[in-house]
């Protein structure tokens, strides 16, 4: 028997994304009829069964299968037969040609079957890479990074992102079974992975997966940059299960660089879980379930901001707080054979989690928020097969919801020290302790049905063999959003001022008349797409296909700019001698001057030729353009962001403060304590001025989308598989914010006060703000790959990925904070081309495992990176103006300094047979085994004498061990 398929070499499949598909033809002999020859493929877990029967021709199209393992039975009209299993990955295409004798009951199938070319630049996750090699938060994405160009990105908060193409981790999506797991509203890409430590999806629930950096076929949409196909486990014939804990914490690991000053903190991360799956009925119906459970406890360490000592109510607050993390994460699946031709599916997927943050520095437990993030997802599937098409109609309903709310529910308390009275506009003071209700309350979310139907065919013949596909979605989802900052009144008060009473207040409260800083919109999506395969012969494959999508947001298009905004905007003469560089008018909605983009009309053009026909020397290349989405969070600041404006009052009493002078001064009264932000409103008559934000969207705005070039080259020799690829990726369309304001002869602040110049507020108003399309990187990449895939004979499997890139934007921006403002320039025109910040010349990742004696298996990870390009503010040599930079490097083996991330990794697995059929495992995980510093954040001061020396967060895990048990059954 064959295992088909062991690398990254096969191509996607049809009927859904992360489907499998084998193809190719039946051989009776010169003379015989090639007609009618039965091919059955039968899931040797599941026990269902496709079938089909050759052509006149001899050829033959198995679709829609499962990846796994499968037997393929071949039974000829006068009784010949031949048999073999093989195992198909998922997203896959199998070129499988089959001979049968002429000798009665005699026959052969290729022992080294040909694979179906592909055009996209993949790379396959198996499970035996998931369950082999370390990592310390069974995320499954910490795998993707063995796809060359594809990064992962872990935040300073403990969120893992991915990010490729040199753009930001928005343009990425996911796919689970293939159905997206976009995040329309926040950010990350992916819904739910915006700023969370935990994992979008239970990695016991996670049979294999794909990476496609870039080049993929028409079936995927909202998707600029990598895209990420994932097939789930399903249940058998058989009953079995697994339970797993693993742990570490503070005796596990090294200190911190902050911890080497301060002393360790306690830490702990504790995760648990179980799996169970099994037959309804045997060949029939089938369950399974998987459940998971992390729960984090950090420590932060809270002290008096100048080092003094704080009055006695407020010690308590001093020293050293948990801050919890916990989630729950549940996936189950029902799957039902109605005979030969029919196939159902159920899946539910329930996500939730919480987290305390801001705790730390000055920020007591009380001044807290508390973050909360579920996320709830039905798939009902439905697929017929007949003997040359396939169907599969889907229907599914999500509900994802993000949300940050201030701890405790009572006034925020701020604790200063002011040195002196109001000079001008600059207070002396020094913040000690912020305590009482905290600031910011967020909740944004998405919800609602989706539809969608795929018809695939495969007996059609022109010019050789087709497999054509076309299908159509329609998705009605609620986005949300709601921002209110502060949510409780801060009362600011000066630790010297003997009365002890405050001095300051500021808060925030609706608007009458125009909003509450809450927003919806019902949102319709339509996409349809054509995609065929054509396999011209045996040396070429073409992938031809293209897709429309359609999006229609009446948040965005029936916005109406409030009346008193637009006559303040067309009487502000600084906007009206035609040098402000833009027309207004092009931001002012009337509620029918905007339409949505109709325009996303996508190709997706491929090839792949074989040289030899014998799928060991094959070039490939191929061209895609690929439409994202537009953030909602973005897009609804123009409703939100000037309709709870933030208010304040001075008040008298304070001999460090004199505030007579101002006009928001009054007298202190205690009930003041106890009144909600619209009495304080009402009360004080206190008006929002300058703090009322005006958020301006262009009226035609566009999609977000990136072209895709690529071509190299793949071989095959011996074991090992090869690939050598050059990409260029270009991205248009970004969202970005501007400055609108103007100085009274219509011109932008002058050039090098960006960092100290006066910012023109729309009178009467605040800022103005102006969202537009502007953004663009430009991509150039060199991809290197090797695989020895892992199988039981050699006992070993070995990658290894390269990547170069070298990449420009237009938007100078931190890369971690993902920011969608540029406030420092009038437009992205102006900036020219900087070196795209958060990206690494040069990447390597390589991973390997080798099974031991007495059943240990031992395994490892080997990430390298030159350092990433960092921004900052340069004003050496006159004027200041954005600049970027790479920090120093450290050494890696070699003296130099090249590295700018260095890790390596390390698993040891024991396996030890247990009574009763089970089977316990025993493993040890070491992260960063040298303890290499790899730091998320440097010095960005041009004239600092200190300009790229580390600042002591780290951006990757120290040295750190994990204990795992599992029992498998």
């Amino acid at each position: 028997m064959a295992t088909l398929c062991g690398g990254w070499l096969c191509p996607p499949a049809r009927a859904d994304i992360s489907a499998a598909m084998v193809r190719g033809q039946v051989r009776l002999g010169a003379g015989s009829d090639q007609a009618g020859i039965q091919i059955i493929a039968t899931h040797l877990q599941r026990g269902f069964s496709t079938r089909t029967f050759s052509r006149a021709d001899g050829s033959y199209v198995l679709m829609a299968l499962k990846p796994g393992r499968y037997r393929l039975s071949v039974q000829a009209p006068d009784g010949r037969q031949a048999e073999q299993e093989l195992t198909l990955q998922v997203g896959q295409t199998v070129l499988l040609d089959i001979s049968l004798d002429p000798k009665p009951d005699v026959a052969t199938a290729d022992g080294n079957p040909a694979e179906q070319n592909s055009s996209e630049l993949a790379t396959y996750l198996t499970p035996e890479q998931m369950q082999r090699l370390p990592q310390v938060n069974r995320n499954f994405l910490n795998y993707a990074d063995l796809a060359p160009g594809v990064n992962v990105v872990n935040g300073e908060e403990g969120a893992t992102r991915l990010q490729s193409g040199g753009q930001r981790p928005d343009s990425v999506n996911l796919f689970i079974d293939g159905v997206s797991q976009k995040n329309y509203v926040v950010r990350g890409g992916v819904a739910g992975q915006d700023s969370s430590k935990g994992n979008v999806f239970p990695e016991a629930a996670v049979a294999e997966y794909k990476v496609i950096s870039q080049n993929y076929k028409a079936e995927f949409d909202q998707v600029a940059a990598a895209a990420v196909s994932v097939q789930t486990k399903s249940g058998g014939n058989r009953f079995q299960g697994e339970a797993f804990y693993d742990h570490t914490n503070q005796d596990l690991r090294a200190a911190t660089p902050s911890e080497q000053l301060a002393g360790k903190r306690d830490t702990e991360q504790a995760q648990y879980g179980v799996t169970l799956s099994g037959p309804i009925v045997r060949d029939v119906a089938h369950f399974f379930m998987a459940y998971e459970r992390k729960v984090n406890d950090d420590f932060a360490n809270v002290a008096a901001g100048d080092g003094g000592s704080v009055p006695a109510a407020y010690q308590p607050l001093l020293g050293a707080f948990n801050r919890p993390f916990e989630q729950d994460l549940f996936f189950g699946k029902l799957d039902w054979a109605i005979g030969a031709r029919h196939l159902l599916e159920a899946s539910f997927k329930f996500r939730d989690e919480t987290e305390s943050l801001g705790i730390g520095g000055i920020n007591a437990r009380t001044y807290a928020l508390e973050k909360g993030n579920s996320e709830h997802r039905l798939d009902f599937k439905y697929q017929y097969s007949a003997e040359h098409w396939v169907n599969e109609a889907r229907f599914t309903y999500e509900d994802a919801n993000w949300q940050q709310t201030p701890a405790e529910n009572a006034p925020g308390v701020l604790l200063q020290r002011l040195d002196g009275s109001l000079s001008g506009n600059t207070l002396a003071s020094r913040s000690v302790l912020n305590a009482g209700g905290s600031t910011n309350y967020q909740q944004k979310g998405q919800n609602g049905p989706g539809l969608q139907d795929d018809l695939t065919f495969s007996d059609l013949h022109w010019y050789g063999e087709h497999v054509a596909k076309v299908g159509v979605k329609l998705k009605r989802i609620e986005l949300n959003a709601l921002e209110r900052d502060p949510y409780h009144p801060q009362f600011s008060f000066n630790l010297n001022n003997p009365a002890g009473t405050p001095y300051r207040v500021r808060w925030a409260s609706a608007l009458a008349g125009a909003g509450d800083g809450s927003t919806a919109s019902d949102v319709s999506q339509f996409g349809v797409y054509l995609q065929d395969d054509w396999q011209v012969d045996k040396h070429l494959s073409l992938n031809l296909g293209v897709r429309w999508d359609y999006e229609y947001n009446p948040g965005y298009l029936n916005f109406v700019t409030p009346a008193d905004v637009a006559g303040a905007l067309r009487g502000w003469s600084n906007l009206q001698n035609g040098n402000a560089g833009y027309d207004i008018e092009n931001f002012i909605s009337s509620g029918n001057n905007r339409s949505a983009d109709s325009n996303n009309i996508a190709p997706r053009l491929g090839f792949a030729y074989d040289l030899l026909a014998d799928q060991r020397h094959v070039v490939f290349g191929g061209f895609a353009r690929a439409y994202d989405r537009n953030i909602y969070d973005v897009l609804q600041l123009e409703q939100t962001k000037g309709t709870y404006p933030s208010y304040s009052v001075n008040f008298l009493g304070d001999p460090n403060y004199d505030c007579a002078a101002a006009a928001d001064c009054i007298a202190w009264a205690p009930e003041y304590l106890n009144y909600s932000p619209a009495q304080l409103t009402a009360l004080t008559g206190a008006q929002p001025g300058n703090s009322r934000e005006i958020n301006l969207i262009r009226n035609n705005l566009k999609t977000p989308f990136s072209d895709q070039f690529s071509l190299g080259m793949r071989n095959r020799i011996g074991d090992w598989f090869t690939e050598i690829a050059f990409s260029h990726v270009v991205s248009y369309n970004g969202l970005v914010g501007l400055l609108g304001g103007r100085n009274a002869d219509g011109s932008f602040y002058a050039p090098g006060s960006a960092f100290g110049g006066t910012f023109q507020a729309l009178p009467g108003y605040g800022q103005l703000i102006l969202f537009d399309n502007g953004v663009q990187t430009k991509t150039n990449s060199i991809f290197l790959k090797a695989e020895k895939p892992y199988d039981r004979d050699s006992g070993w499997g070995m990658t290894f990925a390269y990547t170069f890139t070298d990449s420009e934007e237009n938007k100078p921006q931190s890369f971690a904070d993902n920011s969608s403002y540029l406030f420092e320039y009038p437009n992205t025109h102006s900036v020219g081309w900087l070196d795209t910040a958060g990206v690494r010349k040069h990447k390597i990742v390589a991973s390997g495992s080798v099974d031991l004696p007495w059943d240990l298996i031992f395994s490892t990870k080997l990430t390298l990176a030159t350092p990433e390009t960092r921004s900052g503010v340069n004003c050496n040599g006159g004027g200041c103006r954005f600049d970027t930079f790479a920090p120093r490097g450290e050494d890696f083996i070699f003296p130099g300094n090249w590295w700018g991330y260095r890790q390596v990794d390390v698993a040891l697995i024991k396996s030890f047979d247990t009574p009763h059929d089970t089977r316990m495992k025993l493993r040890l995980d070491v992260l960063n085994l040298f303890d290499f510093k790899n730091y998320a954040g440097f010095n960005s001061d041009f004239a600092s004498p200190n300009f790229g020396s580390p600042l002591g967060t780290l951006a990757g895990p120290g040295l750190t061990l994990k204990l795992t048990a599992r029992l498998e059954f």
